[in-house]
């Protein structure tokens, strides 16, 4: 059809790619090459979630791999979709909010623990992080967040 049009001199005016285009076709892989970089990413990222647990006792270590967990989860996502498609897909409406508050907590949690804030302020993040983790997870999933807040507001109201 192509070929037809072109003989009739009826193109069509090509477009200026975007920013979005270039990242996108400059972070073209295969799908072998997805699929490894997803299984490395979210293998690191459990070993740094379970790793976290082992050292529960200190909050800024268990802060440290935890967050460095999270980080590389998100990534391992990012591999699966492409990082174009999972940035568009944090910053839809329904779930642009959870996103920021996700991704602020784990900046927060790593700022605490690297200049050394103050014990009880760097368990604050944790928890903080977790929730946010917890609700952002769950923004994925149909009606998963009335679902956890009817969870949560069931709990409280005990």
């Amino acid at each position: 059809m192509d070929s037809i049009k072109s003989l009739l001199g009826d193109k069509e005016p090509e477009k200026e790619p975007s920013m979005w285009d270039d990242l996108n076709n400059q972070c073209s892989l295969t799908f072998t090459q997805r699929v490894i970089g997803f299984a490395v990413c979210a293998a690191l990222g459990l070993l740094f979630a379970f790793l976290s647990l082992m050292f529960f006792v200190s909050p800024t270590t268990f802060a440290l791999l935890f967050t460095l967990g999270d980080i590389l989860m998100v990534m391992a996502t990012g591999f699966i979709v492409g990082p174009v498609k999972q940035i568009k897909n944090m910053a839809e409406p329904h779930r642009i909010i959870c996103a920021i508050v996700f991704v602020a907590s784990m900046i927060l949690t790593l700022v605490a623990v690297f200049l050394d804030w103050v014990f009880i302020i760097v368990i604050f993040f944790i928890l903080f992080q977790v929730a946010s983790l917890l609700y952002y997870t769950f923004s994925y999933i149909p009606y998963g967040r009335q679902c956890l807040r009817g969870m949560c507001s069931s709990v409280v109201s005990v």
